[in-house]
């Protein structure tokens, strides 16, 4: 069984932590069978994916986890399928999981999206995808691979102008290509006006 767990960074760690807190999670579940992986950190949360071999021991090895890092925020199963949802509401979702540095989320939730769009608004989405992409590399310390990921989604979005979402995709590519042009990728904001999560694309 995998879980998707979000505790709270209380300003105390940065991505470089990442595998230190790799190692100190792991040592305060691998007494229930636990493992974990995938440790990302970004200014408010540390996320993890804690693999257990019974549901039995998921309290026990997330209020360690909670004691040892930091307060629980959010818990999410993985290996049941999500709720169906309109392509509208997974594109809002993902915006606003983007916006909270849930980048794994977001990407997830507009994979989703992605794979029922066609056309302009299927590239536009997959440029969004890999910078959500790039983003969870940064979240893992991995900023070279960061920025190569950023310059994907900045040469897909290159083709595409005006607003797809409520989201300038020019304004979009403008900051991503900053971040490539320094090799310097950052946690930012995604600006959108008010999209209707009912809205097809």
């Amino acid at each position: 069984m995998r879980f998707l767990v979000r505790l709270a960074n209380e300003g105390k760690f940065q991505p470089g932590d990442s595998k230190a807190l790799a190692s100190k999670s792991y040592a305060s579940v691998r007494g229930f069978g636990a493992d974990v992986g995938n440790v990302r950190v970004s200014s408010t949360a540390i996320e993890l994916d804690l693999l257990l071999t019974s549901r039995d021991k998921l309290e026990s090895a997330t209020h360690a986890l909670a004691e040892n890092l930091g307060p629980m925020l959010t818990l999410r199963e993985l290996d049941s399928p999500g709720p169906q949802t309109s392509v509208g509401q997974a594109i809002h979702d993902g915006i606003e999981f983007f916006n909270e540095e849930r980048y794994w989320e977001s990407h997830e939730a507009l994979e989703y999206a992605w794979r029922r769009a066609e056309g302009a608004e299927k590239k536009v989405l997959q440029g969004i995808i890999l910078v959500a992409a790039a983003l969870v590399h940064l979240q893992k310390n991995e900023s070279a691979v960061a920025v190569g990921v950023m310059a994907r989604a900045r040469d897909k979005l290159s083709a595409y102008h005006g607003e797809r979402f409520g989201v300038s995709v020019d304004g979009l590519h403008e900051t991503i290509s900053r971040m490539v042009e320094a090799g310097r990728p950052q946690f930012f904001k995604i600006e959108a006006r008010a999209y209707s999560s009912r809205a097809a694309v």
